[in-house]
């Protein structure tokens, strides 16, 4: 097929020259167009349109001629061919794509001539000749034929007359038809403008409800982001609260550990250097009855006087024992008897119990329990100690309070639960009252036992003891009243 290769003006201007058809033909890049323009292509619609003398001009759409020639002749589907006559009015438009057979066929009908109606010319009865043979006809004619020829011109001239009449009808009707055709063609064309303006309408409503929608979906993904950053960031802080909380907490378990141990360190030099500084060691022995004495030693004095100080002086009423202390809890052991008391950390103060090494009462008891339950009865009689001061303490409390062993016996209930700081303070309080009558245990503890039952050197009221000479008097202490002279008074 062979199409202009000029304007739309040049190829306009062309067909109007040579009264030729104008064929526009609008392809795009879809599957139509290419079956249109390969039916084009085909040799006898090619040959067909070339033998008739036909402008054809092939344009892309989209493209500014096809917009151009859109704002004249709207475009409604592409492909399209539109067939323009010279009058400028389109004979023939095809939209989608065809076969080159209904082709050729609408091509034969658009160059089909238009029917002619034989009333247009002269009847075919009426003889022309007699018009152009009546000059040679009336010379020779005779004058009996003059009547007859006037009639025969007569006739002729209502027959050229009604010929004229039917030739103007004729014209007319073809001018009434075309502006019928003209008409038609303007209310075709404003219907597909008005449908293509009506698609276009839809198509962008078409668009705005897509934006819109597009718009929505995009804002609701922006809401969405900033709930998940703002859920991220609450969740940071929320981390970095709880991070920050438990360096803090970390922090001041540290610092309460450093300030124990601070402290710890500061006691432990405190008790060494007090330790160091100390000349004496005054050292309270507590034995498994409730009882105590209390004696000042020297601080460079070793344990083994203590061991002689508690067998010639205290006199237990068993003969085998260990001295340990309970907080800490140390068992000293024979090695241990040649050190000195700064050494063992027992200066200035400290609380020794005497655990017995057997049972009291004397039963036989197998080699093999004095060698492997020593330790054992040990620990026992440890632990059965503050018993025996609350047991002591109970009956006390009930029955009377006994003599005391020794001039120094004091009933303590927390020997056994005190530490060594603990234990230190104790022995500095009771040393107060009882370091005056140390040296002179051994005979009071005689004389006591020489004292009948329920009669000694105290007297108790209630939870109060004081101290009293009628010990061996049977008078009421409470029936007299003494003034500064010892004097009695009625």
């Amino acid at each position: 097929m062979k199409w202009f290769e000029g304007s739309i003006p040049e190829a306009i201007a062309l067909a109007k020259s040579k009264q030729q058809l104008f064929l526009v033909f609008i392809e795009g890049n879809d599957e139509l167009s290419k079956s249109m323009g390969t039916t084009y292509e085909d040799s006898t619609v090619s040959s067909k349109l070339q033998g008739s003398k036909c402008v054809a001009i092939k344009l892309q759409a989209g493209s500014e001629p096809c917009q151009q020639f859109s704002q004249i002749y709207p475009v409604v589907v592409v492909p399209s061919s539109f067939f323009i006559g010279c009058n400028g009015i389109p004979l023939e438009v095809i939209a989608g794509s065809v076969e080159p057979p209904e082709l050729l066929n609408r091509i034969e009908k658009l160059f089909q001539p238009t029917p002619v109606n034989d009333n247009g010319n002269l009847p075919s009865e009426v003889p022309l000749e007699p018009a152009h043979s009546a000059p040679t006809t009336a010379a020779a004619a005779t004058a009996d034929t003059s009547s007859t020829e006037a009639v025969s011109s007569a006739s002729l001239e209502e027959r050229v007359e009604r010929a004229k009449r039917l030739v103007e009808e004729r014209r007319l009707q073809k001018m009434k038809e075309e502006e019928e055709a003209v008409k038609q063609s303007e209310l075709e064309r404003r219907r597909v403008a008005r449908e293509m303006q009506l698609a276009q309408q839809a198509r962008e409503d078409q668009e705005r409800r897509e934006w819109a929608r597009k718009r929505a979906q995009e804002k609701e993904e922006e809401r969405r982001h900033r709930e998940r950053i703002q859920a991220q960031i609450a969740q940071d802080r929320a981390d970095r609260a709880e991070r920050y909380q438990q360096e803090k907490n970390q922090e001041e378990q540290r610092k309460r550990e450093r300030e124990a141990q601070r402290l710890l360190e500061q006691q432990q030099r405190a008790a060494q250097e007090a330790a160091a500084r100390s000349q004496v060691a005054r050292i309270q022995f507590r034995l498994p009855d409730g009882s105590s004495t209390a004696h000042t030693f020297d601080a460079d004095a070793t344990l083994q006087d203590l061991h002689n100080y508690v067998v010639e002086t205290v006199q237990p009423s068993f003969s085998s024992f260990t001295l340990s202390t309970t907080f800490p809890r140390r068992e000293f052991t024979q090695e241990q008897y040649r050190s000195t008391l700064r050494e063992l950390e027992l200066a200035p103060s400290a609380v020794i119990l005497v655990v017995p090494v057997s049972t009291p009462c004397s039963v036989a008891v197998p080699a093999a329990l004095n060698n492997s339950g020593a330790s054992l009865l040990k620990l026992l009689w440890s632990l059965l100690a503050p018993f025996g001061v609350i047991w002591s303490l109970f009956v006390g409390l009930i029955f009377g309070s006994p003599d005391p062993p020794a001039s120094a016996s004091i009933s303590d209930s927390g020997s056994a639960g005190a530490g060594g700081a603990s234990q230190r303070g104790e022995a500095s309080a009771s040393f107060a009252a009882q370091e005056p009558q140390a040296a002179q245990g051994g005979a009071r503890r005689r004389r006591s036992a020489q004292q009948p039952s329920g009669e000694g050197m105290y007297q108790r009221d209630g939870n109060v003891y004081r101290f009293s000479n009628q010990r061996f008097s049977d008078e009421d202490d409470d029936t007299n009243t003494w003034n500064g002279n010892s004097t009695q008074q009625m």
